[in-house]
């Protein structure tokens, strides 16, 4: 132990001495901080809180079931006969339902589409899996 006090024991002062000062400056400068910090960073917007509470239940659905069964090489299989999108005063916007991914009816498969629909700026997104047997 004396070796080592007698080695590194400078060194192991100065580190001791370095902790205890820079406690001492948080100490200090603790009810500082916030005069120093730019006031966005310690204020809550309050209209992010109101946008996100108004936001509420006015976001977009989509409507259909998770597996939807196509009949093998039924060439009358129109996927959008199953999937509804209405905004959140219940008005039809199905239209706007955009679809990625596509379905061949000759191949018995499972096929993953993804469907999203944007309204008012919110977008609903809704993966729904077409099994062809």
């Amino acid at each position: 132990m004396s070796l080592m006090l007698g080695e590194h024991g400078e060194a192991i002062l100065y580190g001791v001495v370095g902790i205890m000062l820079v406690c001492l400056i948080c100490l200090v400068c603790n009810s500082k901080w916030k005069n120093i910090s730019p006031s966005y960073k310690t204020e809550h917007s309050p209209s992010n809180r109101e946008f996100a509470n108004g936001a509420q239940n006015k976001y977009p659905v989509i409507e259909s079931d998770d597996v939807i069964y196509a009949d093998y090489k039924d060439t009358n299989f129109e996927f959008r006969d199953y999937v509804k999108a209405k905004d959140y005063t219940g008005k039809d916007i199905s239209d706007d339902l955009k679809v990625f991914g596509g379905v061949d009816v000759f191949r018995k498969n499972i096929y993953r589409l993804k469907c999203v629909v944007r309204s008012n700026n919110l977008v609903c997104t809704k993966y729904v899996n077409v099994v062809v047997e």
